[in-house]
């Protein structure tokens, strides 16, 4: 013994530490204390000292999906339950996934059954869990790859002769859950097998034919069957399965079809998915959907808002003629696609018993129907027609025909929504009425309001702004006329404009109030005297010439009618017709109405003055123009040659003015200087102006002096161009060498240089009493030889330029 090594007990926690479970245990308390941990836990990432210390709930440990239902159970346990109980939950850990935890705990009572402790092993089963999922798994994608591979598991019963499902399909099931299978004569072949099989002859057996399993009976089929041994080796029963193969050459046919199908319809799609214009977009689809059935003939359908009808809006083939044509929803393909919002296919239509008697559909031998939606919300149908021989309609083609439709009712979402925004915006540019609150309508007349003073008078405003009211208010038109008043104290009332239609030039007329009362309008036009609105229909008028502002749609309308006072007296009213009587308008909307009435009345009203004032503006113009021309022909008594000369001069300078690009506004400026450029010749003596033959020198200083004194005449009239001092300075040269100041170059009035070169110009081509005209020739080389240096080279040019274009220019 002296030589043997001596052996050393291992302790308890040493045990503990290297047992898989981990032990705990502390106080029977509710809140679960823990006062001795083994050092094992470490396992699962947790410290001993920090759950013993209590700084760390157990209760916190555990997943929260399964917390409150331990801590229930062990409260439970605790207070009257069971010494021992068992769970699984999940325990998180600090760092990683949480861990599956297998508890088993004993609870310690005195002797009057109250605990006073417990005491937990912990065993970590998260491997088993997992292998659990695993194979739960696995069964789920086995059972999926049965149904999705048409494999059908079967059972024969040796004993009774009979194959059973194991499938779970059929209501007629055995003591196993097995469902028996339906009536069914087994093949000879197939039977003979399996007897085979049970008598342990064979260890296999093949069938190709009618399959034994009850969904598929009618379905051909491989079928393998092998025997089952009990534990002595004999054959207790013959398990099997059977492969559907014409599923798989139907769905090998149907991949193919699908494929062709997918091409068509990804093209298809995001080809209506670029289109968002709803118009257009039906007709692609109608285009498309003739495409994939492969005929000429079909239609599109839109339910109208009443829901009591569908509206064909696009035909082709035989259906075009129906276009604007309305069917019900109650009766035909219509009304069985509206009830059951599905498709609807009838095979042969010469037969079908809600067939529409209409020789143009004498030839069509089916129809087909689908639902178009928008969203949730029925939109609309389309159908297909083939005509003469019916055609043969299988589920694949129906499947084609409906995935067409859902891929369009997608498109008509899309464009739906496209079409939305659009209106949104469009609605905020006119402000059209759908919004029933007083902001719309305050946005709506104050943009008719801003329209009316940004645009002026422009074409079509005051239509449009008339337009904006009635669609605030949901009118049909509205109208705004201007009262007059007439002979024998009648009252005529004026249209001015409507949003409808067009006036005709001096608008039309009704006649408001006679004295004898015998007026269309007699209860209208007390009330807008007396500043009151109308309300009220006019169906009882026997003037249907006057209702020609106010109708809707050919009925007599419902009439309001706003009065209008302007400088304290009643300057009109604005006329809004409803297709239907509405609730009176509140304060509000009166107030509005009233707005806009005076703002579109206090427009025109300003337009009026406006357009008076240019006729008046027109008038003085031409006033204007007489009085120069008058001033001008005041020295003709004296010199006849003057009159003419100015005339021309005007003409000739101002198109010289218009030649270097002056405003029309100088040009007008020249014009006028032109015409009474030499009106200071009237204080020279008419004998020197008539003279024949050379001046002398004494004669030609008189002549000098009427350029100051064509200035002093005009200096004192207020013209909107320097008149007076053109007339002063055309004779002043451009090198200094001119009278009467001597100014050069740019000291002289633009005006005055172009004057000056048409002055020379006309004078030497027209007769003077003192010489005979020296031609336009000669004067064309005076003013070129001089150019730059008695005259405006410039100006020159620019005479020159219309000279040479139009040399008869001083014969007008």
């Amino acid at each position: 013994m002296a030589g043997m090594r001596k052996t050393r007990m291992p302790t308890l926690g040493q045990v503990f530490v290297s047992s898989p479970l981990i032990i705990l245990w502390g106080s029977a308390s509710e809140e679960h204390p823990i006062e001795y941990v083994a050092g094992n836990i470490e396992r699962l990432g947790l410290s001993a000292e920090e759950l013993t210390s209590g700084r760390t709930s157990f209760y916190s440990l555990i997943h929260e999906e399964d917390a409150l239902g331990f801590e229930r159970l062990f409260s439970e346990a605790l207070r009257a339950g069971p010494d021992e109980i068992r769970t699984e939950y999940r325990l998180a850990r600090p760092v990683g996934e949480s861990v599956w935890i297998e508890d088993r705990t004993l609870f310690y009572r005195d002797e009057d059954g109250r605990s006073f402790a417990y005491q937990s092993s912990l065993a970590d089963i998260t491997g088993r869990k997992l292998s659990e999922e695993l194979l739960r798994r696995n069964n789920e994608r086995l059972a999926r790859v049965l149904e999705a591979s048409r494999i059908c598991v079967w059972e024969y019963d040796p004993e009774r002769g009979i194959i059973l499902q194991a499938d779970g399909t059929d209501p007629l099931r055995d003591e196993d859950g097995l469902a028996r299978s339906p009536q069914w004569s087994m093949p000879r072949e197939l039977k003979n097998g399996l007897a085979e099989l049970n008598e342990g002859k064979v260890q296999r057996v093949e069938y190709l034919g009618r399959s034994p399993c009850a969904k598929a009976s009618d379905s051909w089929s491989v079928s393998r069957a092998y025997p089952v041994h009990d534990e002595f080796g004999r054959v207790k029963s013959v398990s099997g399965l059977s492969i559907d193969m014409g599923e798989l050459h139907r769905t090998e046919r149907r991949v193919a079809m699908q494929n062709e199908r997918l091409k068509l319809l990804q093209s298809t799609l995001l080809a209506f998915m670029e289109e968002t214009d709803t118009d257009r977009l039906l007709a692609h689809i109608l285009e498309k959907s003739l495409l994939l059935a492969r005929t000429e003939h079909g239609r599109i359908a839109l339910l109208e808002p009443d829901e009591m009808s569908y509206r064909v809006v696009l035909g082709r083939g035989m259906m075009r003629d129906f276009e604007g044509s309305h069917c019900p929803v109650d009766t035909g393909l219509c009304g069985e696609i509206h009830r059951t919002r599905n498709k609807v296919v009838i095979k042969d239509y010469r037969t079908y018993e809600d067939r529409l008697d209409d020789p143009r559909l004498a030839r069509c031998s089916t129809m087909i129907g689908l639902p178009l939606f928008r969203g949730e919300v029925l939109y609309g149908l389309i159908s297909v027609l083939y005509q003469d021989v019916p055609r043969e309609v299988d589920n694949d083609f129906l499947f084609d025909l409906e995935l067409f439709a859902g891929s369009a009712s997608i498109a008509l979402e899309n464009a739906r929504l496209h079409g939305d925004v659009r209106r949104t915006l469009n609605e905020r540019v006119r402000a059209v009425g759908r919004l029933n609150d007083h902001i719309r309508l305050v946005e709506t007349i104050s943009e008719a309001s801003s329209l009316l003073l940004s645009q002026g008078e422009a074409s079509g405003v005051l239509e449009r702004a008339l337009a904006l009211t009635a669609r605030a208010f949901d009118a049909c038109k509205a109208a705004l006329f201007r009262i007059e008043p007439l002979k024998d104290e009648e009252m005529l009332a004026r249209l001015i404009s409507t949003s409808a239609q067009e006036v005709p030039e001096g608008g039309s007329v009704c006649v408001l109030a006679r004295l004898d009362g015998e007026d269309c309008f007699h209860s209208l036009f007390p009330l807008l005297q007396e500043g009151e609105v109308f309300q009220g229909s006019l169906d009882h008028v026997d003037c249907p010439e006057r209702l020609a502002s106010f109708d809707c749609e050919g009925t007599a309308p419902y009439l309001m009618a706003v009065p209008v006072n302007l400088h304290g007296r009643l300057w009109g009213f604005l006329a809004l017709s409803f297709k239907e009587q509405r609730p009176s308008f509140v304060t509000d909307e009166l107030d509005l109405l009233k707005s806009a009435a005076y703002s579109m009345a206090a427009s025109e009203s300003g337009w009026e003055l406006k357009r008076e004032e240019k006729a008046g503006n027109e008038r003085l113009r031409k006033t204007f123009a007489d009085v120069v021309r008058t001033m001008g022909r005041i020295v003709g008594k004296k010199d006849p040659f003057t009159i003419k000369h100015q005339e021309r001069v005007a003409l000739l300078a101002s198109m010289i003015g218009r030649m270097l690009n002056l405003d029309e506004a100088r040009c007008e400026g020249l014009r006028i200087a032109g015409l009474v450029h030499d009106v200071g010749k009237i204080e020279v003596a008419g004998e020197i102006l008539n003279k024949p033959g050379r001046l002398s020198e004494v004669e030609f200083e008189l002549v000098k002096t009427h350029p100051r004194s064509s200035y002093e005449i005009l200096r004192g009239i207020d013209f909107p161009w320097p008149v007076a001092d053109i007339a002063l300075q055309h004779h002043e040269r451009i090198d200094g060498t001119g009278y009467p100041q001597g100014l050069r170059g740019d000291e002289i009035l633009l005006e005055a240089r172009i004057l000056a070169v048409a002055d020379v110009v006309e004078s030497m081509a027209s007769h003077r009493p003192y010489r005979p005209a020296l031609g336009l020739d000669a004067a064309m080389d005076e003013i070129r030889s001089k150019r730059g240096v008695l005259y405006d080279a410039d100006a020159v040019d620019a005479c020159l330029s219309l000279l040479e274009e139009r040399p008869d220019i001083l014969e007008l």
